[in-house]
């Protein structure tokens, strides 16, 4: 799992830096109050509305509209699966992926688990191989290999209810279009195996 708010907070703070630094230089005759920009000078940027879970919400760096915002979701997308899993809960999976069959097949099995208070152990996934995105306006297909760490579904008490073993390197595939509305991308399509 990565902490994506460590890295918003260290990112946020260097253009500060930055901005601070660059901002009190000068041309070398004027005075610092004519070098200065005003109050009103500065353009504000409204900051996103959170999307995804509270606790582990899709990143700045994966909602751009662009090859490199695409690769980022699906890297966060990959994360979230595994985040919720652990829980396990399935309605951020829903939320990203509303027309996605597939993600609406996990998010009900983790709810189904959660309901019958069983659990999932191990599963973890790892991206192996990321070709390039494959762009079309707002649309974007991206291949990639993946492995599965072996998974077990226990209950309540720890009894082994199925288990699945590793998958190594395995070949996937994702859907994402562009959601104006919630300036991120959403999963139309995902599956790998």
């Amino acid at each position: 799992m990565r902490d994506h708010g460590g890295r918003i907070r260290l990112t946020a703070a260097a253009v500060a830096l930055g901005t601070t630094l660059l901002t009190g230089c000068g041309g070398g005759d004027e005075t610092p109050s004519q070098t200065l920009p005003s109050a009103t000078a500065a353009p504000t940027t409204e900051a996103l509305p959170v999307v995804g879970p509270a606790d582990f919400p899709v990143p700045p760096e994966a909602r751009t509209q662009d090859a490199a915002g695409a690769e980022a979701f699906l890297r966060y997308w990959i994360d979230l699966i595994d985040h919720q899993r652990a829980i396990p809960a399935g309605q951020p999976l829903r939320d990203l992926g509303p027309d996605c069959g597939e993600c609406q097949r996990i998010a009900r099995n983790y709810d189904e688990a959660a309901a019958s208070g069983n659990r999932y152990v191990g599963g973890e996934l790892t991206l192996n191989d990321v070709p390039p995105p494959v762009m079309a306006a707002d649309t974007v297909y991206i291949s990639y290999g993946i492995r599965q760490e072996s998974v077990q579904a226990v209950d309540s008490a720890g009894a082994l209810i199925d288990s699945q073993p590793s998958a190594p390197n395995v070949f996937g595939g994702i859907n994402l279009t562009w959601s104006t509305a919630h300036q991120t991308w959403v999963v139309t399509s995902f599956g790998f195996g």
